[in-house]
């Protein structure tokens, strides 16, 4: 199966059908360049200080450590 478009009435394209294994290999795809940009990051800033610490970060989202546990276990 290909990718099907659905058009509007002057042919613009407004969605698309896309098979559900290419869908699949797309999201994998994905997923393996995030670790990969996210790898990146944590070497860029592996010996730098941190710009926020733990405890202020759970501070301004109104959470504590205590709060931490809790949703871990």
């Amino acid at each position: 199966m290909e990718i099907q478009f659905i058009t509007d009435a002057q042919g613009k394209k407004t969605a698309a059908i896309v098979p559900f294994e290419e869908r699949e290999r797309t999201e994998a795809a994905k997923e393996i360049l995030e670790h990969v940009y996210l790898h990146g990051i944590i070497k860029e800033r592996k010996n730098k200080k941190p710009t926020v610490n733990l405890d202020d970060l759970l501070t301004a989202e109104g959470m504590t450590r205590a709060d931490l546990e809790k949703r871990g276990g």
